[in-house]
């Protein structure tokens, strides 16, 4: 009688740990991405590493790499700055938004030009201005740094197809787009580049679009260029993976994208496209 009674109590005591045991302790998650993505996901991952004790292991690589990566069944967490249609990705993969990736110009501090209008940027774009003069600047060629792939073809989209002819400006040898960008816009007054909010460094000057830049308050609505935060994963999010996107999806998630520049997604006005 006496055993029973102490198998029983143990087994009222380990159902009580249970409870008060947070839902996910222990594991590891594995998050592939490109140099856009991956210093949010980092960032997400050290706070809820703090939190739950779960091991995040980011793996950088090129544009696109967080899709293949999960696709391929190598991580469990892809994370891609793009804006997919309904057929852009395999129908095994899902995908999570967890908020809006502003897309700014840089140009070099020498500049003397601070803003442009959305008319003037699609005409640089498809080649029609050439010459920072005609935008109230110094009489030079306008040079553009056209490298990460992913913001470039959202900008194409939306903003102005690039004319055949436009005048770029291209690294001598291909590295890391996003710090490239950066490097050849700082080097060369005449440059400007299209950059992921968040990813410019202080050696560069950002172009108000319309007076504009964008916030919470302004995508969307006098702000309209931008890319997805996309958190992809090979069928519906389960256990410590879902854990890790809800965490993106709080309060406390939300004021880490607020800190890389990005807006979470219910505070941006922007619908998904």
């Amino acid at each position: 009688m006496r055993s029973k009674f102490i198998i029983g109590a143990a087994l009222v005591v380990t159902a009580l740990f249970a409870m008060a045991t947070p839902a996910v302790s222990a594991g590891q998650i594995k998050i592939a991405g490109d140099p856009c993505t991956i210093p949010l996901a980092k960032k997400l991952g050290e706070a809820f590493t703090k939190k739950s004790g779960v091991e995040v292991i980011t793996v950088q690589g090129k544009c696109r790499t967080g899709v293949s990566e999960v696709l391929g069944g190598k991580v469990d967490i892809g994370v891609s700055t793009f804006n997919f249609g309904d057929d852009q990705l395999d129908k095994s993969l899902v995908d999570t938004v967890v908020g809006k990736a502003p897309i700014i110009l840089i140009v070099n501090k020498g500049n003397p030009v601070n803003n442009i209008t959305n008319g003037q940027l699609k005409d640089i774009l498809a080649g029609k201005i050439r010459n920072w003069k005609e935008l109230g600047g110094k009489d030079m060629d306008i040079k553009n740094v056209l490298l990460a792939p992913c913001v470039t073809e959202t900008m194409s989209h939306q903003a102005e197809h690039f004319g055949h002819d436009i005048n770029k400006l291209i690294p001598e040898k291909p590295a890391n787009p996003v710090a490239q960008t950066n490097e050849l816009v700082e080097r060369d007054e005449a440059a400007i580049g299209p950059q992921l909010v968040g990813s410019e460094t202080p050696g560069v000057k950002v172009l108000t679009i319309d007076g504009v830049l964008p916030d919470e308050k302004t995508m969307g609505t006098s702000y309209n260029y931008f890319e997805n935060y996309n958190m992809i994963t090979k069928g519906a999010p389960a256990g410590a993976v879902k854990e890790y996107i809800e965490f993106a999806q709080s309060p406390e998630g939300d004021r880490i994208l607020a800190s890389m520049k990005h807006v979470p997604l219910h505070q941006a006005h922007a619908s998904t496209h």
